[in-house]
């Protein structure tokens, strides 16, 4: 069976993690603590079936809510907490809480490709996340119809819906990771090494890549994948996390991952972070490097955690950015 992990041991392990590999790790060590009894996962909240589908040149995006986990603020790095409270209060969110984060995943149709982006939770956040088969079932997707499938990187909320009971989800489609990230989460000493409270993850993701087996597809740096879509390398967040770009006629389509978890906080606070960085000081500089591109070129972006449905523009503001959420429209 593949590895099931509950919402406690995920967060401790993805900031175990950090603390792990993090240079920082007498700074970050005394932030990683259970989560708290109000931020603890209340019961019976899982979310409704949610999609919304626009286009970008002849291509179809569909993105798809998997749910939602909630973040410790604890757990933010890099921002005094007087400027944490700050951007939560200007975001209306509640500032003695949690920050709550939609968990997404994308199906992307251009002609006969059908490609999903990443694979949601599964079963390793609890009920609030993990909807993926139910989503994709609400939107007459049949598993067996994806072609492949491409991810950001293989944290448990981006990678667990890929499997059920050590089998391929999707079964006819070919599974595209980045090289480095492949090899990070399947490197035996460092998975070893790592507190025993992470050895899940690398776990999930080995049965994962094990579950595909010769239909992974590992690739370098930015790379044309067909189809209209392209691999960004964006490091930092892991040592393989990759965006990804739709490409249609005239029209772009950025999906950058993690590259900004934190909407609130890292368009105004651009070197803030969280405990789930491998290395911040990447995470960093990739997160400004894309801002700027994504403002100069007013680019379109997506994100699995910025607020759903999570299109929009990053604008330049001074030394700092701000999100420009798209508005809804009929496509």
């Amino acid at each position: 069976m593949s590895p099931t992990l509950s919402r406690r041991g995920l967060m401790a392990g993805l900031a175990a993690t950090a603390t792990a590999t993090a240079a920082a790790t007498a700074t970050i060590a005394p932030l990683v603590r259970a989560p708290s009894a109000r931020a603890a996962t209340p019961a019976g909240t899982a979310p409704r079936v949610v999609s919304y589908t626009r286009r970008v040149g002849e291509a179809e995006v569909t993105v798809l809510l998997d749910g939602y986990f909630l973040l410790e603020q604890a757990w933010v790095t890099a921002l005094p907490a007087a400027d944490l409270l700050a951007t939560m209060e200007a975001a209306a969110l509640d500032t003695a809480a949690a920050i709550p984060l939609p968990i997404t995943a994308y199906v992307i149709r251009q002609g006969d490709t059908v490609t999903l982006m990443d694979g949601g939770a599964g079963a390793s956040l609890g009920p609030t996340a993990g909807h993926l088969a139910a989503t994709l079932a609400a939107t007459g997707t049949d598993p067996a119809a994806v072609t492949r499938i491409v991810v950001s990187h293989l944290h448990p909320d981006h990678v667990g819906g890929l499997v059920a009971d050590g089998a391929a989800v999707f079964p006819r489609a070919t599974l595209h990771v980045s090289a480095p990230e492949r090899a990070y989460w399947s490197d035996a000493a460092i998975a070893g090494a790592a507190p025993d409270a992470v050895k899940p993850w690398f776990a999930l993701a080995q049965a994962v890549l094990g579950a595909y087996g010769d239909r992974v597809m590992p690739f370098e740096g930015d790379a044309d994948l067909g189809a209209g879509l392209s691999a960004v390398a964006l490091p930092g967040h892991t040592p393989g996390h990759t965006g990804y770009r739709v490409s249609s006629g005239d029209a772009d389509l950025l999906l950058w991952g993690d590259s900004t978890a934190l909407a609130p906080m890292q368009f105004t606070h651009p070197d803030s972070g969280i405990v789930f960085d491998t290395d911040s000081a990447v995470a960093a500089a990739t997160r400004r490097r894309v801002f700027d591109m994504a403002a100069a070129d007013r680019l379109l972006v997506a994100g699995t955690h910025m607020p759903f449905p999570g299109f929009g523009h990053v604008a330049r503001r001074g030394d700092t950015y701000a999100w420009e959420p798209e508005q809804w429209k009929l496509f």
